[in-house]
């Protein structure tokens, strides 16, 4: 059974996720073996352990000579896009989060922040369902009927 830890300890370094990325965006008759050294520069050390990690999470498979991404190496990849593009909003994200631990922050301007902020319309998407859910939670939470989960509630 694969993990978790398994999966992102196969990309965790920048050579396995170069690996993985190259695999996911090209051609697949060009994923050879000799043709991924190639490109890559990887020392064959390098490039077969990192292989043999994408393999056993189930990330890539070999078929006919050639690499390609599983259907659970294909949603991973779309994982990692999506958190790319999250890194490459961090500034706008630590703004938003700033804006909301202030005193003067209105719930209501959350939505045209966010739209005023972030360009991509996934994560404007992802943002308004996780301040949605957050809203609901407060709510709950300052009506008498509500506890806290305790942390063996949530994992049971």
């Amino acid at each position: 059974m694969v993990s978790v830890v398994d999966i992102l300890a196969a990309i965790s370094d920048d050579k396995s996720l170069l690996l993985f990325k190259t695999i996911a965006l090209s051609d697949i008759e060009s994923n050879s073996s000799d043709t991924l050294l190639g490109i890559l520069h990887f020392t064959r050390k390098q490039y077969y352990s990192r292989m043999y990690k994408l393999a056993k999470a189930g990330l890539v498979l070999k078929k006919n000579g050639k690499y390609l991404l599983t259907n659970m190496g294909r949603i991973v990849y779309d994982a990692q896009t999506t958190l790319e593009k999250v890194v490459g909003n961090y500034w706008k994200l630590k703004a938003v989060d700033a804006l909301e631990m202030s005193d003067e922050f209105q719930v209501e301007e959350y939505d045209k922040i966010i739209n005023a902020l972030i360009d991509n319309e996934q994560l404007k998407d992802q943002l308004s369902k996780s301040h949605s859910s957050l809203s609901k939670d407060l709510q709950a939470r300052s009506s008498s009927s509500y506890h806290s989960p305790r942390i063996s509630e949530i994992y049971t």
